[in-house]
């Protein structure tokens, strides 16, 4: 994923302040409100709070005779339980009410919600605990800035959807000559634990050692924030980060951070059951229903995020 622009991103979620710092990972368990509306046919309509920026698209769907006829009774009466974790901003984050759910990743769930004529049930959910909600049938998908790996399609399926980048997080002017994970080596970096960067930080350690270079010493901490205030303060010398969350934070941190993209082809994958076989053909053929039509690529271009656009969504192909 590359940079976003200034403009209405930043305008409109700067506003949120202190709510979207408090870290991936918020440690409520308790489910978002999702707003409502009536829809023809007894449908439900997922109604964007103020603080969506693709709210014009979202309300502009329709539901798919077609896609809903697929839905699980379950799922009609009870929703789409979808996992996610505030804090990531701009794919999670709490709008302006401190508990609402936007982001980007919010948006398409909306979307697919509108276009199923189901309601879209974002609870706000600890990371370590995601995964766990959806082979155990608490959640229905987990959507929220997840990499689809080879380590966690050992547990879950993904449908892919939106390309991902990573990025290292440096102090201002970049005091160490930080240009790649090559010259990491030796050095000291703060990273989320428990997520897909703990585990790419630990594979540049092994290729420092590899090279019979000094192993990187990485510190994990329980949320983002926390572990960039330590590349702030000098603890760390860098941290990493998915690109546009990175930016974010840059911009954020009003130039005490910068963002350094590490070119790469991850996958952002919403995560389901692989058991449930239907379900995850149905969110690849919603999902790909909302490429089609160029909903996709519209939700993508009111978060200024069109660099993250997939031509179809697949499953399972993240690196």
């Amino acid at each position: 994923m590359k940079s976003f622009k200034r403009g209405m991103l930043f305008t409109a979620v700067l506003t949120l302040g202190a709510a979207a710092l408090t870290g991936c990972g918020g440690q409520s368990l308790a489910e978002t409100p999702s707003a409502s509306g009536a829809a023809e046919a007894g449908a439900f309509k997922n109604t964007a709070p103020s603080g969506d920026l693709a709210a014009a698209q979202i309300a502009a769907i329709t539901v798919d005779s077609d896609l809903a006829a697929r839905v699980p009774e379950a799922i009609k009466t009870g929703g789409l339980k979808i996992a996610a974790a505030e804090g990531y901003p701009p794919m999670e984050m709490f709008d302006t009410d401190g508990k609402t759910m936007v982001g980007v990743d919010m948006s398409l769930a909306r979307a697919m919600g509108n276009l199923l004529g189901v309601e879209a049930k974002i609870s706000n959910s600890d990371v370590s605990g995601m995964m766990p909600g959806v082979v155990s049938g608490r959640f229905d998908v987990l959507m929220s800035g997840f990499n689809d790996t080879a380590e966690r399609r050992e547990k879950v399926s993904f449908v892919d959807y939106a390309k991902s980048s990573g990025s290292i997080m440096v102090a201002k002017g970049n005091p160490e000559g930080i240009k790649s994970p090559a010259d990491l080596c030796g050095e000291t970096m703060a990273v989320l634990d428990n997520g897909y960067y703990m585990q790419l930080a630990e594979q540049f350690s092994k290729d420092c050692e590899a090279k019979n270079e000094k192993p990187i010493k990485i510190l994990g901490f329980a949320n983002d924030p926390e572990a960039l205030l330590q590349v702030q303060n000098g603890r760390a010398v860098a941290g990493l980060n998915d690109y546009p969350v990175a930016v974010f934070r840059a911009k954020e941190s009003n130039g005490a951070l910068e963002a350094i993209e590490i070119p790469g082809s991850s996958l952002f994958g919403i995560a389901i059951d692989p058991k449930n076989e239907e379900l995850v053909k149905l969110i690849q053929d919603t999902m790909n229903k909302l490429i089609e039509d160029g909903t996709y690529t519209e939700i993508l271009g009111a978060w200024e995020l069109d660099q993250m656009a997939l031509p179809e969504a697949t499953v399972n192909q993240g690196k």
